[in-house]
């Protein structure tokens, strides 16, 4: 007898026949023990999809592990030429699969007998051995009654809507009585959620479609931009040989200056292949789930792992594969002999997306700015008279290729000026990065000073989200936490936007001052969070995060959970900017005798009224009514999430004393993250950090400048 291997049966870990069966929320499956190697983290991630999975979310298997229990016996039988008879060590020659025990012709013979009228399925092991592994999973499986835990000898046959739960006749006479309990015949019921499942499934093949379709776009973008990049080095090669020895540099930089543009497109193409990859084996995972739910699944399995298996395949038919073309780009090699601080040419970057269009600025680099209906917007650009966009796009500080603030990544010594000095800033000095800035800021116009890309910034208003607040959806929220430590959990979110309530408690364990202090409420942390975020997109946009204090302290909490979960980009996605109503009443109660600005204070101060503690939903009622005291609020009190990561990232330089907290601030507040500080001065250890920061000259001071300039290269030379 050949035995058909099954994948479906095998860990996708270690390959082998699947031992302890753990199902995650992607609906694989390994083993436990494969599963437990991840470490302590309360989060499991698929070694398969990377779908992370909150461990008290891990389900168990059951449906795997009788399967390959079944199997195990049919490889008993067909491996042994001799099997002994479970009652009496006779030959066996048959074999019950109720009882599952192999019987000799005596013991047959009595069996039927004793279980006449219970009618178990018997079949001879000759008959068993010429079944294929599919063929005696179903006659094994299908034919067997489930019993009744709490009900010696009664079968299951009745499923208790109201409890959710899968009884027999004596359950609705003593525990479920109507009318406070609705059931049906669990036959009926099985079929119904076979039904929607299948149903539910064949949808996702429709869009498992448009996701291979996708990813195969992805794949020929990602090898046709190799190719053109090949191309390219070849015509900046052979520029440089026509160009002077004076000039040989500047071939270097350029070379560098394109492998900064590809590898941060490549960066961003990965991610997005990974996730379509991802998208494609969760969704070929849920169909052979489904598949053997409804070839093998006892009803009892099928009412059991419906509601959660439903749940993965809804999260699944949300999933929008996007659009291959917004990673297109092109890059041209424009060669000239008369631009003086360019002399080999400059490399223009071209994103191709609906219209078609090209933007060009007046750095080396030419980026473009995503908005979602597409327009092309030059950094600077007032958007006073347009209406504002649904959602924004704000480019992330963590993607080189398209964070403008890669910009200051690039080689530093383009033309740089001929002083060797750490930071010898004089009168002239200010004048030039003053006018510099400011014409290439205000009016697109390219800069006739000796400022490349790398020593130039874009301001912070070309961070801040471009929206006007009289026409934006305010969101208010609150969230509390378990308390002080360096990463807090959170118990407690709440929000109300547009009238709508979002109010919400986390489920954990969490030791408390000493003692175990147990919170049991409605949801894991995947759920609430993964629900506030629908509430979010529920919303009419664009919208705005109104809370108190969330710059230093609440955002970065919650944007540390939601990039453990792999969540963050929905948050960029349902959020287009944020409030500080903590910031705003510095900026509106100035001159006033206010001194302290918590929450708990100004309520007290303005609104006459006690802060409601652990009550996040009263709590963000109490920031409505402040918020209305506060008013007007401006569009400078806005910040954006790449202000929030670029602030986020700043902290161990703050831990460190290289820089205080004001400017770390500032430093955020222009965009410029550790990783954008680190990169400068990985090219330029000794003048990169001088002209990444230059343009902050006015606002900081040469005294304060130098100061975070020293500390900087200290810190990053220990860290190397």
């Amino acid at each position: 007898m050949a035995l058909n291997s099954d994948k479906f049966l095998q860990c996708g870990v270690c390959s082998c026949s699947i031992t302890s069966p753990k199902l995650l929320s992607c609906l694989h499956s390994f083993c436990q023990t494969c599963l437990r190697d991840q470490g302590g983290s309360h989060v499991v991630t698929c070694p398969t999809c990377h779908q992370p999975t909150e461990k008290a979310e891990v389900k168990d298997n059951k449906l795997l592990s009788d399967l390959q229990s079944k199997l195990d016996i049919l490889r008993q039988i067909g491996r042994v030429g001799y099997l002994s008879c479970s009652c009496c060590n006779a030959s066996a020659g048959s074999m019950c699969f109720e009882c599952e025990k192999f019987l000799c012709q005596k013991c047959f013979e009595a069996h039927q007998v004793f279980i006449a009228k219970d009618s178990h399925l018997v079949e001879s092991l000759e008959s068993l051995k010429v079944m294929s592994s599919q063929e005696f999973l179903a006659t094994a499986r299908k034919k067997r009654q489930p019993y009744c835990p709490n009900h010696d000898k009664e079968t299951i046959s009745i499923f208790c809507r109201t409890c959710a739960k899968s009884i027999c006749t004596t359950c609705t006479v003593l525990m479920h009585k109507p009318p406070d309990h609705e059931y049906r015949d669990i036959k009926q019921e099985a079929q119904e959620q076979k039904d929607n499942l299948h149903k539910m499934c064949t949808k996702l093949c429709k869009k498992e479609d448009a996701f291979k379709d996708i990813l195969k776009k992805l794949l020929n973008l990602k090898g046709d931009h190799q190719s053109q990049k090949k191309e390219l080095e070849e015509q900046i090669k052979v520029s440089v040989k026509e160009a002077v020895r004076k000039l040989e540099q500047k071939g270097e930089d350029l070379l560098k200056e394109l492998e900064g543009i590809y590898k941060g497109m490549d960066a961003k193409m990965s991610k997005k292949l990974l996730h379509m990859e991802d998208v494609q084996k969760r969704i070929e995972g849920s169909k052979d789930l489904v598949e053997k739910m409804i070839k093998y699944a006892t009803d009892e399995e099928v009412m059991e792992m419906q509601a959660f298996v439903k749940s993965s395949l809804q999260q699944l038919q949300r999933s929008k594969p996007g659009n291959a073309n917004t990673l297109d780009f092109t890059v041209e090699f424009k060669k000239t002999d008369l631009e003086q601080l360019n002399l080999l040419g400059s490399l223009m970057v071209s994103k191709d997306i609906a219209t078609g269009t090209n933007l060009e600025t007046s750095t080396p680099i030419k980026t473009k700015r995503e908005r979602q209906d597409d327009e092309d917007i030059k950094p600077g650009t007032s958007l006073a008279s347009e209406p504002p966009p649904k959602r924004p796009y704000t480019p992330s500080l963590e993607k080189p290729g398209f964070s403008p603030a890669s910009l200051n990544a690039l080689p530093p010594n383009v033309g740089q000026q001929s002083d060797d000095s750490l930071l010898d800033y004089n009168d002239d000095d200010c004048e030039e990065t003053q006018s510099g800035t400011s014409d290439m800021l205000n009016s697109g116009e390219e800069n006739d000073g000796d400022m490349s890309a790398s020593q130039s910034h874009l301001n912070s208003s070309f961070f801040k989200p471009n929206l006007n607040i009289e026409t934006c959806t305010l969101v208010f929220f609150d969230l509390e936490t378990t308390g002080q430590e360096r990463a807090p959990d959170i118990i407690q979110l709440s929000a109300i936007g547009q009238d709508k309530i979002f109010n919400i408690s986390i489920r954990h364990s969490q030791h408390f001052r000493g003692s175990l202090f147990h919170l049991v409420q409605t949801k894991t942390r995947t759920e609430a969070l993964t629900a506030f975020l629908a509430f979010l997109r529920a919303l009419v946009q664009p919208t705005i995060l109104v809370g108190h204090n969330i710059w230093k302290n609440k955002c970065p909490i919650l944007c540390r959970h939601l990039d453990e979960l792999g969540l963050k980009d929905q948050l960029q996605e349902s959020v287009s900017g944020f409030l500080d109503t903590e910031s705003l009443a510095r900026d509106n109660l100035k001159g006033k005798d206010i001194k302290k600005f918590s929450q708990q204070d100004l309520a007290k101060v303005l609104l006459k009224k006690s802060y409601p503690a652990h009550n996040t939903l009263a709590a963000v009622r109490n920031l409505q009514e402040l918020y209305q005291s506060l008013r007007p609020a401006q569009e400078k009190h806005l910040f954006s999430l790449v202000q929030l990561e670029a602030h986020i990232s700043l902290q161990p330089l703050v831990l460190a004393m290289a820089v205080t907290k004001p400017s770390a601030q500032t430093l955020a507040q222009q965009g410029i993250s550790l990783e954008t500080m680190k990169r400068a001065y990985q090219e330029d250890p000794k003048k990169g950090l001088k002209h990444l920061l230059r343009h902050l000259l006015n606002e900081l001071g040469p005294s304060k400048l130098s100061t975070i300039v020293r500390n900087a290269q200290t810190f990053f030379f220990n860290q190397s």
